[in-house]
């Protein structure tokens, strides 16, 4: 599998995870983004990820506007208007080139979906590093096309049936863009636990030849740490300012004072990892390991048994226990006393 280039950044195997945190729904204007901005490149993440929605672009989705969405707070179930949670996000075209160098200022990547043909222009005009098909739009195979001919990175969410995720891919593929990541985002605000599905990685990893990413809609962290053990090389989480506040993302969000434990965390599950090339080699320490001796005086001329031995540390004092089925019939060729280490020289064949 051939790594993924995500601005300065590579993503793949013999590569760390990038951490991609995301205020796209938690934030309402400028100045909230940038300090979620500032505390993720704080936190030591890789990357920051938006949902680019300009002035209009609310009414422009929602052809009806009554429709809700559901989402679970401290208080209890809640629900708010689509339109409301969209509404909110939209910033003007300079707004988002404006958090683009900032976010660039501060080291971290910006990673954004856009949901228009003309959001992935200017998506293009000012250097984003990635851009992200969501799970509304999996099946819209025009603007795919569009957000491939950019030669960017694309992250597709795999909620959809292998079916239409593999469509996107050959999407891709057929505008000879092969810079894909395959992201498992488990439905819910938050996400139950049992609707995390992890091992769905697994699946994923199997299916498709791309890089897979984990991003994440339960609550804390946790889920994050496993999806890395299954191989998850970029995990995305969404954080707020505040998660007591009553809308939809909020409450299954890390807070500001919260990500940087998160992101080391990340880094020591990550590193922990390590090899199973590891198991080619004894990681037992030599003071551990024990040496034969007599478990009691034995008589020149007798033979030895089981009964006759004990094991005492450490290995380099007589015959190594691994040696004990070499040992076991041998005759005494002198008189032993109780404690002695054993060595070859004392034992001789019947």
């Amino acid at each position: 599998m051939t790594p993924i280039k995500i601005g300065n950044k590579f993503l793949g195997e013999r590569h760390p995870c990038i951490i991609s945190l995301e205020p796209g729904a938690t934030f309402t204007n400028i100045e909230e983004a940038k300090e979620m901005i500032r505390f993720s490149a704080d936190a030591g993440a890789d990357a920051i990820k938006f949902q680019t929605f300009l002035p209009g672009d609310a009414d422009r989705i929602m052809g009806k506007k009554d429709i809700k969405i559901d989402f679970t707070t401290a208080e209890g179930k809640k629900e708010e208007l689509v339109y409301d949670a969209l509404k909110r996000r939209e910033l003007t075209s300079d707004e988002w080139k404006e958090l683009v160098l900032y976010s660039k200022s501060n080291d971290l990547l910006f990673i954004t979906a856009p949901y228009f043909p003309e959001t992935v222009d200017l998506l293009q005009e000012i250097q984003v590093d990635a851009i992200k098909v969501s799970k509304g739009d999996v099946n819209n195979v025009l603007l795919i096309e569009k957000i491939a001919k950019t030669n960017l990175p694309v992250i597709i969410d795999a909620r959809e049936k292998f079916d239409d995720v593999m469509k996107d891919i050959q999407i891709c593929e057929n505008n000879q863009n092969n810079q894909i990541i395959i992201m498992h985002c488990p439905s819910g605000y938050p996400a139950k636990h049992s609707d995390v599905n992890l091992m769905a990685l697994q699946g994923i990893k199997e299916h498709y030849d791309y890089p897979v990413g984990f991003a994440d809609h339960s609550e804390g962290g946790t889920m994050n740490y496993a999806a890395i053990a299954l191989g998850a090389k970029m995990i995305e989480k969404t954080i707020t300012i505040d998660k007591s506040i009553q809308q939809v993302e909020h409450y299954m969000s890390l807070e500001l004072n919260e990500l940087k434990t998160f992101v080391t965390n990340v880094r020591a599950v990550e590193d922990a990892l390590g090899t199973s090339n590891v198991l080619q080699t004894s990681r037992v320490n030599e003071s551990a390991r024990r040496s034969l001796v007599a478990k009691r005086n034995i008589s020149k001329g007798e033979k030895i048994s089981s009964e006759l031995l004990d094991y005492r540390r450490p290995e380099n004092m007589g015959i190594s226990v691994s040696k004990g089925f070499e040992v076991l019939n041998k005759i005494a060729l002198q008189d032993i006393p109780q404690g002695t280490p054993l060595k070859f020289e004392m034992l001789g064949d019947c």
